[in-house]
C-alpha cells in the first residue's frame, strides 16, 4: 500500500509542478500586497479550514496576511490588497465567494481541484490545481481511500513562500 500511495502521491506533485508558471504569476500577485502597503486575506473552505492559521500565524506565514471570515469583510479590502481563496473543491460557497470578489473587481487566486460541473476555473485568472479530485489508494474491497488535499496544499503553499521569500529578498537588495 505504501507503494502506490507514494507512486499516487509522485503523480500529483508532478501535475503541480506542471503549474509552475501560474504559481509564480500567483504569488507574484499576493507579493504585490504583502511588498507594498495591502494584506493578503486568506478564505478557507471545509477540510482545508484547518491550514488557515499555519498560512497567518506560523513562522512560515505569507508575510502580511490575515484570515477573511466573511462576505461582509470584502468592504474593507482596498486595491492594495489580494485575496486568497482555498477548498478542496469549487463549493457553492466558494463559487460565492469568487463572484463577490469578481464583482467588486478584487484580485485575487484559487487553490482548489477543477470544478468539472461548471468550469468555474477555466474563467479565473489567476487559478492552481490542487490535482486531488479523489481518494488515491485502492484497498482490499475495491474502494479507495486518502484523499491528500492538504498534502498537494501544502507542496503548493511553499513553492509559493520560497517563491514570495525570493522576490522579497530581490526587492531588498535592489
Amino acid at each position: 500500500m505504501l507503494k502506490i500511495f507514494n507512486t499516487q502521491l509522485n503523480g500529483i506533485f508532478t501535475k503541480i509542478d506542471a503549474q509552475l508558471e501560474e504559481i509564480e504569476i500567483a504569488s507574484q500577485l499576493l507579493m504585490q500586497a504583502a511588498n507594498g502597503e495591502g494584506k493578503i486575506f486568506i478564505k478557507t473552505f471545509d477540510e482545508i479550514n484547518y491550514f488557515s492559521e499555519f498560512m497567518t500565524k506560523s513562522t512560515e506565514s505569507l508575510p502580511h496576511s490575515i484570515t477573511l471570515d466573511s462576505l461582509e469583510e470584502i468592504n474593507t479590502i482596498d486595491t492594495t490588497d489580494r485575496v486568497l481563496l482555498v477548498g478542496s473543491f469549487f463549493t457553492p460557497e466558494l463559487n460565492q465567494w469568487i463572484k463577490k470578489l469578481n464583482d467588486e473587481d478584487i484580485d485575487f487566486v484559487v487553490i482548489s481541484n477543477k470544478d468539472k460541473e461548471h468550469n468555474t476555473h477555466e474563467s479565473l485568472m489567476h487559478y492552481i490545481d490542487l490535482s486531488t479530485p479523489r481518494a488515491i489508494v485502492p484497498t482490499a474491497d475495491y474502494s479507495k481511500i486518502i484523499t491528500p488535499h492538504l498534502m498537494a496544499l501544502n507542496y503548493i503553499y511553499y513553492i509559493m513562500y520560497a517563491e514570495m521569500y525570493e522576490m522579497k529578498q530581490d526587492l531588498n537588495e535592489e
